[in-house]
């Protein structure tokens, strides 16, 4: 199965995408301290990540950056997950190297085919 990261400081929403992740086929981690998310990504070679713009200490910004600047990680799928959803944020998103941005006030549907373009499933066993 296919590991996602989760980097968000919402330990709620971390728990509610890590069971819908399962459900859908794939496994996942969570960072809650976004200093933390390239060395646990280093550890855990997730498929793609799940990371959050607004988190205390570094924004999602500067974790995409610290994962785009590392060679080892660079290919990584970073899909941005966030409440924010102001077209200067989504521009800021991209220009920064996100490959997709999703609104946290969107369907479970929505979220796995979104996720689905980066990561295949694999059904979860029954």
């Amino acid at each position: 199965m296919a590991k996602i990261l989760i980097v968000d400081d919402e330990v709620d929403t971390c728990q509610v995408m890590r069971r819908l992740f399962k459900r859908w086929g794939w496994t996942a981690d969570c960072v809650h301290d976004p200093a933390r998310a390239v060395e646990t990504m280093r550890a855990a070679r997730p498929a793609a990540v799940l990371l959050d713009v607004m988190m205390p200490g570094l924004d999602g910004f500067q974790v995409l950056g610290a994962i785009r600047a590392d060679p080892e990680l660079a290919s990584v799928p970073v899909l941005f997950f966030s409440a924010l959803h102001d077209e200067a944020t989504l521009e800021r998103a991209f220009a920064a190297g996100a490959d997709d941005y999703i609104p946290k006030l969107t369907s479970a549907r929505q979220i796995r085919e979104r996720v689905s373009l980066f990561v295949p499933a694999t059904p979860a066993p029954q």
